[in-house]
């Protein structure tokens, strides 16, 4: 009987580790804690998905690149990831190049912080609602951590992240969301 007990604590620990959201501070209740880049965005109690705050990223002039990330260790058997993050933009200029825009990226690296892989989760120009941007992705097989990334990359305009959420996929469970977005 012990031992059935054990087996179901560990099993439960299991499946709730693989469902655990990896961001911290996902719907940036707590002021910007754990988020790099604080100097480029501000929280919003006004425009919100969820929750009491956003955070928002505002540029006028000179098409910067402006972003907040965060970096987490990939857990251990992970083979993929999903990511899901809610974003709203408000004139966010339209430019020639399709990676100027407001977005939603991950990165890859391995060990010595390289990149070995990236994947934009979403993208939006000029006005939009909010509108959840959701992606699973294969991680490269020599990656250590993710950085996400919420971005105003080079152009000018506002947006609004809201309830970040990224979570560890076995083989199985990819296999699975994979083939439901195809």
């Amino acid at each position: 009987m012990k031992q059935l007990l054990l087996f179901s604590f560990l099993l439960l620990a299991t499946f709730s580790n693989a469902q655990m959201n990896l961001i911290k501070n996902a719907g940036f209740e707590r002021d910007l804690i754990n988020w790099s880049g604080q100097e480029n965005a501000a929280l919003s109690p006004y425009e919100k998905k969820t929750g009491r705050n956003s955070v928002v990223i505002n540029q006028f002039t000179g098409a910067e690149w402006k972003a907040l990330d965060q970096t987490i260790l990939i857990p251990k058997n992970s083979y993929a990831i999903e990511c899901s993050a809610w974003m709203k933009t408000d004139q966010v200029e339209n430019q020639k190049e399709e990676y100027k825009a407001a977005a939603i990226i991950v990165e890859f690296t391995n060990a010595a912080d390289k990149q070995v892989g990236s994947e934009t989760i979403g993208r939006a120009k000029n006005t939009t609602d909010w509108t959840n941007y959701k992606k699973a992705v294969k991680i490269p097989a020599d990656a250590k951590k993710i950085r996400i990334m919420l971005a105003l990359a080079q152009t000018n305009g506002t947006v609004f992240f809201d309830d970040i959420n990224l979570k560890a996929l076995g083989e199985e469970e990819y296999a699975k969301v994979d083939s439901q977005n195809k």
